[in-house]
């Protein structure tokens, strides 16, 4: 079986991109994790991956065959395929991961992968789609961007008091007390800053 590197690219089983960002990243990638029935759209766009990690409840009888040694199984009902493929990256040393893949299909399943990013604080995630970009911070902190970026920020803990430097709408110790409250915001500048109180933000930037 081929062992892991950074950077890391996992392909969830959504809508396979489309944007020139994404298919980028995976062209560029140094290793490939495909989560279970990912693997067919990967392999039928002429991507091999190194990994195929799952339950195999949706991959190929003919891709189980024929990557049967690129398969590690994971039938864990408790978590959804990309968690698994996030614990097995951390658990293999794997700190840089692009996740692409992880939205479209069903609307379940996407807000079920993106949120899930938030609960690796020690790994370095951007899930990309075919409009922008999800990153995770756990501290204070400055974000590159551009001067119109199209920015989103959500939380689960609506304790955190967030102040905001160079959006278009600024946060003065404010919290997000419902997940649609820090949408539809604006960078200012190449860059914006974010201090919080404590916890994790998820945050969405547009591509340029």
């Amino acid at each position: 079986m081929n062992k892991l590197k950074n950077p890391l690219v996992i392909i969830a089983n959504g809508e396979f991109p489309i944007h020139k960002i994404p298919l980028d990243i995976l062209n560029r990638a140094t290793s490939i994790l495909a989560c279970d029935g990912a693997a067919d759209a990967l392999t039928n766009k002429g991507y091999i991956p190194d990994i195929i990690l799952g339950d195999l409840d949706s991959l190929s009888n003919k891709n189980a065959i024929k990557y049967m040694k690129h398969i590690v199984e994971a039938p864990d009902q408790s978590q959804n395929d990309l968690r698994k493929a996030l614990n097995y990256a951390e658990k293999n040393d794997i700190t840089d991961i692009a996740i692409i893949g992880a939205t479209g299909k069903r609307e379940d399943h996407t807000l079920g992968n993106i949120f899930s990013i938030l609960n690796y604080k020690d790994l370095n995630i951007k899930l990309y789609t075919d409009t922008g970009f999800f990153t995770c911070i756990h501290k204070s902190q400055k974000i590159a961007s551009f001067k119109g970026q199209q920015i989103s920020i959500f939380t689960v803990d609506n304790t955190i008091k967030i102040t905001s430097n160079k959006l278009k709408y600024n946060f003065n110790k404010n919290n997000i007390s419902n997940l649609y409250l820090g949408t539809l915001n604006e960078s200012n500048s190449n860059e914006f800053e974010l201090l919080i109180s404590h916890g994790s933000l998820l945050i969405f930037q547009t591509y340029k």
